[in-house]
């Protein structure tokens, strides 16, 4: 019973906070790469650069072709697999092909500097991001990265010597997981005026605290 229960505890939490507790692995579908933004070229663009719009609306070069992937925290975008205008799959490989930002609350994707996404056929879920998120089960666990060991970010000069990530699930979290569990276990029989399956308010205030940051915004 107290297995389910940390199960349903943890799923239910994952689907308030918008977050991952535990490791998993995912996948983001787009049915086509966002497109650069100008006044000219992509209006020719095929399909038409609007299908891009509105997350990444933005005459910013870096900016628009920014992917933002919608569960936090990532640990690992293993490969991006498109559709060529051939209809021939194509695979491209992180600090090769394209630069992850793990350290931003919704893990960011970017081109190589100065370069852009390549074309894609005109079919649904022409672009698929394989990716892994979750936290350590220890609530203080981090992890310092130096800026020359990312392979998601470029190294000048003026640029942070150092990362440090907490990749520990959050205390807050944490306390609400136990707390959801006790709640549900003590009251397993139904009883008058609630149900079992009930969570009281102060646990879901506890959970909205650590929602995730709306990932439907272009910047940031």
């Amino acid at each position: 019973m107290i297995t389910g229960l940390i199960t349903a505890a943890r799923t239910y939490a994952e689907a308030v906070t918008g977050r991952s507790l535990a490791s998993k692995d995912y996948i983001m579908t787009l049915d086509s790469f966002p497109y650069y933004i100008d006044s000219v070229s992509s209006q020719e663009a095929y399909p038409p650069s609007y299908y891009a719009l509105p997350r990444y609306s933005t005459t910013l070069w870096n900016y628009s072709q920014m992917l933002k992937l919608s569960c936090a925290p990532v640990t690992d975008v293993s490969s991006i697999v498109y559709i060529d205008v051939d209809g021939d799959p194509q695979t491209l490989l992180p600090g090769i092909d394209f630069i992850v930002d793990y350290a931003a609350e919704n893990c960011r994707i970017f081109t190589l500097p100065g370069a852009f996404w390549p074309p894609t056929e005109y079919v649904t879920n022409a672009v698929i991001v394989n990716f892994t998120a979750g936290y350590d089960p220890d609530p203080t666990a981090i992890l310092t990265i130096e800026a020359a060991d990312l392979e998601s970010l470029p190294t000048p000069p003026d640029q942070q010597a150092s990362y440090t990530l907490a990749i520990g699930i959050p205390m807050t979290t944490h306390t609400a997981l136990m707390m959801l569990v006790g709640h549900w276990y003590f009251n397993r029989e139904p009883v008058a005026g609630g149900s079992v399956g009930s969570v009281p308010i102060h646990i879901d205030a506890l959970l909205a605290s650590d929602s995730v940051f709306d990932f439907s915004s272009t910047r940031g």
